[in-house]
């Protein structure tokens, strides 16, 4: 009986939560898009960031450019490669208005992976596009309860939560690998990991833990051999996706060093169970 009750009272309080947070969301996305927010946020990053920022955006534009792809296609995915890179600087240092730019990034990168045909990229992005409002009401309330409102705070992950993750992964591996079959996807090994890997790395990021960097960063190299591999079959806008590949995998490894260690946080205090 008591373990029936601690579940109602759980799930009330879950479902409360997620009332407050749909009831929220405008004023949450009036946040995320306003451009005084926006432009400050940009002003006040670390120079190291700032620095790692401008390679990143220098390396997407000579990609697209020795890729001469001047197709429609070929500048979608320049679109995407500039709002990406802008979107990862501001999640290093988890800055709020890093969603603004990830919606943008998450439709330009849904229309090139619709193009090339990579199924498991497509489901990817199309549950990038949705957490991006997942994560702009749960990222708005959990700064607001922070004595220090302009970054989070990262939050580090159990043992057990992690063994959960990873199966769950391997789990939604396999289904997207049977679906990818029959829909005849290309490189559908190395695409089906995408999603698992998305929603892992998607749903810790949503909830400030560190042990997202873990995903992204696994994530980003299997990117950068499918990039690698369409970009020999001369497939759409795959020289700028290879090299928006390369600059995310860099930015996650730095991403990885902030928030383990460059956070001036009581991290430990703010472990879950």
């Amino acid at each position: 009986m008591n373990q029936n009750n601690h579940f109602r009272l759980t799930l009330s309080t879950l479902l409360q939560q997620c009332q407050q947070d749909i009831t929220s969301l405008p004023t949450a996305m009036r946040a995320v898009f306003s451009w005084q927010r926006g432009l400050n946020e940009l002003k006040t990053l670390r120079r190291t960031t700032k620095l790692m920022m401008s390679t990143m955006l220098i390396v997407t534009i000579i990609g697209f450019i020795l890729g001469r792809d001047y197709s429609l296609h070929g500048w979608i995915g320049l679109l995407t490669g500039i709002t990406v890179v802008i979107n990862l600087i501001l999640v290093d240092q988890g800055r709020l208005t890093n969603y603004s730019w990830g919606i943008i990034a998450c439709a330009a990168w849904l229309t090139t992976a619709i193009t090339n045909r990579l199924i498991g990229d497509i489901a990817s992005q199309s549950f990038y596009l949705i957490m991006q409002f997942v994560g702009i009401t749960v990222w708005h309330r959990k700064m607001a309860a922070q004595p220090d409102a302009s970054e989070l705070t990262g939050r580090k992950l159990s043992k057990l939560a992690g063994c959960s993750w990873f199966a769950l992964a391997i789990l939604v591996y396999a289904i997207v690998l049977h679906f990818s079959k029959q829909l005849n996807g290309n490189q559908i090994y190395l695409d089906a990991t995408l999603l698992p890997l998305g929603i892992v790395g998607s749903v810790l990021m949503v909830n400030g833990y560190r042990s997202q960097w873990v995903a992204w960063i696994t994530l980003d190299v299997i990117n950068v051999i499918i990039w690698f591999n369409q970009l020999k079959g001369f497939s759409p806008a795959a020289a700028s996706m290879l090299a928006l590949q390369l600059v995310m995998l860099a930015n996650a490894l730095y991403g990885a060093y902030l928030w383990f260690f460059g956070q001036n946080t009581q991290q430990d205090k703010l472990d879950t169970h």
